[in-house]
C-alpha cells in the first residue's frame, strides 16, 4: 500500500540532508551533460540519429522474435515472460535443477520492477547486489532513489553507518572511516567472496541486437563482468523495449547513457555477450539465458505514450527536475521516481495505482524535455494522464468540485472580476503578516507547505479602468 503524496512530500522536505546532498551533485550531473556536449560538436547528430532508431525499433514487435532465435542459434535459450511471477518462476526453475542457492546481480532497474530479489528470497535463494550503489540501498533495506545512481540520497558518513551495521552482521571488521577508498575496500572484500560462492549470475540488459542476439550492458565499476563470467548460470531480464535491429544502430546509442547521465563519451565498461561459453574459450557461463520483460509494456505500443518506451535510462531529467531536486526519489513511491517515471510508474501498473505522480510531482517546467536524448515529451504524457484521471473519476470529488467551480467562474470575464472581489472578501479570515495560512479544502492544503500571497488589493485591470477614468473625465 503506497503512503499518501503529502506523507511522502513531507517526509522528504525534512531531510534537510537528502536535501543538500541532492543539491550539490545534481547540478554536477546536469553540468556534465551541457559541457559534453559542447566539447563535441557531432554528438547532436548522433543523438538525433539514435532518437530515430529507437523509435523505429519501438515500433517493431517482430525484433524481440528474431533477437530470440538469433540467441538460440547461438545456444543461448530465450523466453518471453509477462511480469515478475513468471521471471521468478523460470529463475528458480533454473536454481532448483541446479542445486543453486546463490545469485549475484549487476544493476537492473527491471528487476527492480518485478521485485525479483523479494520473489527469489521467499524461495530461499539468497540474493546479493554488486553494483557499489545497490549494494549500499540493499544493505540499507532501501530502494534506488535515481535510475542512475541508486544511493545519491546517501552521504559517505551515511554510508560508513551502513557498512558498519553490516560488518556487524557478517562477523568482519568494520571500514573505521568514510574515507571514500576505505569504504570501497570494504565492498569490495565483501563482494569478492560473493562473487566466488555464486552459482547464478543475473543482469538486466541496456540494448539487445537483434541480428546476433547479443546483450550489450554498460557499467561504471566492472561487475557485470563478474556476474556474467563466474558464475556457470548468466540470466539476463531485458524489458522487450531494448532490442535493437543492428550494430549500426547500436553505434549512435550506445554513448547516449553516459553522455546525458553524467557528461561522458562512454561508460567506463561496454560487455557485449553473444552466447554461452564455447568449446575452447576460458570463460563464460555454461548456460546464457535472456528473458524478454513485458510488464505492461505490449500495452503501451501503439497508444499515443509510446515514446516513453524509447526511454534509455540515463537519469537526464532526473538532473534537471526542481521537484526531483527538493524531494529526492523515494518521495515518489515507486521504483521509477523523477520525471520519467512519473509517466512509466502509472503506464505500467495502472492510473489508478499511480495517478498523484503526474499530477502531483510536476510543475509542467519542460526541463525533462529539453535534456531528454530521446524527446519524450513527458508534460504533453502528464496532461494526458492528468485528463485521463480526472475521466476515470480518480481525483477526490472535492477536488473535483473545486475546480469545476472555478472553470465556472473564470470561463468569462465578469464570472473572473466577481471571483477576484469574493477573494479578497474570504481571505481576511485567513491573512496572517501579508501571507494566506490555513482556509478550507484546497487552500488549507496548499498553504501548510507553501507560501501563499494573498489577492491584490486591486488588479492591473482594475488600476487601469481607474487610470482611464481619471483620464477621460
Amino acid at each position: 500500500m503506497r503512503e499518501a503524496w503529502p506523507i511522502r512530500r513531507y517526509r522528504a522536505l525534512q531531510d534537510g540532508e537528502l536535501r543538500r546532498t541532492l543539491a550539490r551533485v545534481l547540478p554536477r550531473m546536469a553540468e556534465g551533460r551541457v559541457r559534453a556536449y559542447e566539447d563535441d560538436p557531432e554528438a547532436e547528430v548522433r543523438r538525433v540519429r539514435a532518437r530515430d532508431r529507437r523509435r523505429e525499433a519501438v515500433r517493431n514487435p517482430g525484433l524481440v522474435e528474431r533477437a530470440m532465435a538469433a540467441i538460440e542459434a547461438r545456444g543461448g535459450r530465450a523466453a518471453q515472460v509477462r511480469d515478475g511471477e513468471e521471471a521468478a518462476a523460470y529463475l528458480i526453475e533454473i536454481a532448483r535443477r541446479r542445486g543453486a542457492t546463490r545469485v549475484v546481480k549487476s544493476k537492473s532497474m527491471v528487476t527492480e520492477e518485478l521485485e525479483l530479489n523479494q520473489r527469489l528470497a521467499a524461495a530461499g535463494i539468497e540474493v546479493r547486489e554488486t553494483d557499489l550503489g545497490e549494494y549500499i540501498i540493499q544493505l540499507a533495506g532501501e530502494r534506488p532513489s535515481h535510475i542512475l545512481a541508486p544511493a545519491i540520497h546517501r552521504n559517505r558518513s551515511q554510508v560508513k553507518d551502513v557498512f558498519v551495521d553490516a560488518a556487524t552482521g557478517f562477523g568482519v571488521e568494520a571500514p573505521a572511516s568514510d574515507d571514500l577508498d576505505v569504504l570501497t575496500a570494504f565492498a569490495r572484500r565483501q563482494l569478492r567472496a560473493d562473487f566466488l560462492s555464486a552459482d547464478i549470475g543475473v543482469t538486466g540488459g541496456n540494448f539487445l541486437v537483434a541480428e546476433t542476439g547479443t546483450l550489450i550492458l554498460i557499467t561504471n565499476e566492472g561487475n557485470a563482468d563478474m556476474v556474467t563470467t563466474l558464475p556457470e548460470v548468466h540470466v539476463a531480464l531485458v524489458g522487450m523495449e531494448k532490442v535493437v535491429e543492428s550494430f549500426e544502430d547500436l553505434t549512435d546509442l550506445l554513448p547516449v547513457p553516459a553522455m546525458n547521465g553524467v557528461g561522458r563519451r562512454l561508460s567506463s565498461y561496454t560487455t557485449m555477450i553473444s552466447g554461452p561459453r564455447q568449446p575452447g574459450q576460458l570463460e563464460g557461463p555454461e548456460e546464457f539465458h535472456v528473458l524478454f520483460v513485458d510488464n505492461g509494456r505490449s500495452q503501451i505500443r501503439g497508444t499515443p505514450f509510446e515514446e516513453v518506451l524509447t526511454c534509455v535510462r540515463c537519469g537526464a531529467c532526473y538532473n534537471v527536475c526542481p521537484v526531483f531536486r527538493q524531494v529526492g526519489g523515494h518521495a515518489y513511491g515507486s521504483v521509477y521516481g523523477g520525471p520519467i517515471g512519473s509517466a512509466l510508474t502509472p503506464l505500467l501498473s495502472s492510473l489508478r495505482y499511480a495517478h498523484d505522480l503526474p499530477e502531483s510531482l510536476c510543475t509542467l517546467c519542460h526541463a525533462c524535455v529539453e535534456a531528454c536524448p530521446m524527446d519524450i515529451d513527458l508534460p504533453h504524457h502528464f496532461v494526458a494522464l492528468r485528463e485521463q484521471a480526472v475521466r476515470e473519476g480518480l481525483k477526490p470529488k472535492g477536488v473535483s468540485l473545486t475546480y469545476r467551480t472555478w472553470s465556472h467562474w473564470w470561463e468569462s470575464p465578469r464570472g473572473y472580476r466577481r471571483s477576484i472581489r469574493l477573494a479578497r472578501l474570504a481571505q481576511r479570515l485567513y491573512e496572517r503578516r501579508g501571507r494566506l495560512q490555513g482556509g478550507p479544502g484546497l487552500l488549507g492544503g496548499w498553504t501548510r507547505t507553501r507560501d501563499m500571497p494573498p489577492v491584490a488589493r486591486e488588479t492591473f485591470g482594475e488600476w487601469w479602468e481607474r487610470q482611464e477614468e481619471r483620464r477621460h473625465g
